[in-house]
């Protein structure tokens, strides 16, 4: 009797637990009466690049990316983040719980190949593709990575994210 007692209060103690700093988030579609209660737009921050064929790691804003709002939140990182060297920074994305968007504009980017800043960046950018670098993203605190880029021009025009 007295296993079976112990078995139960192991079950419901596994049951439950809690992470220090991760607070559940109630997510709701936009529009939608209890908004009050919960939100719709889903938080995506971004992080650093990271290659398994280079030991170099560059922050999200070394390459010519889109670039969030400038009244964007900040994000609060922990200690053990800071001593990492993660710099987790507001992502220009839009995300909204239930709603499903494809090949959306986040911003458009021109470059003169007669200045030789914007070649730069370019040929930093292709460097960076070669080796394969991946963004790190933070989806509702959730790590997550994403390949940089898999580049096909389409005509006079090349669409980056």
């Amino acid at each position: 009797m007295l296993r079976a007692t112990l078995l139960c209060l192991v079950v419901v103690v596994v049951q439950c637990f809690y992470l220090p700093g991760l607070a559940p988030v109630n997510y709701c579609k936009k529009g939608n009466d209890e908004e009050a209660k919960c939100q719709s737009n889903v938080p995506l921050y971004v992080n650093r690049l990271n290659s398994e064929e280079s030991v170099i790691p560059y922050e999200y804003d070394h390459f010519d990316f889109c670039k969030a709002e400038e009244n964007s939140e900040t994000v609060v990182e922990n200690l053990g983040q800071v001593m990492f060297g993660e710099r987790i920074q507001p992502s220009p994305y839009k995300i909204e719980f239930l709603n499903s968007q494809k090949c959306v504009s986040v911003c458009t980017k021109n470059y003169d190949p007669s200045n030789k800043d914007q070649v730069h960046y370019l040929s930093d950018l292709k460097k960076a593709m070669n080796l394969n670098y991946y963004h790190h993203w933070i989806v509702e605190t959730l790590q997550r990575s994403q390949h940089l880029l898999h580049f096909q021009p389409r005509g006079p025009e090349h669409h980056l994210p």
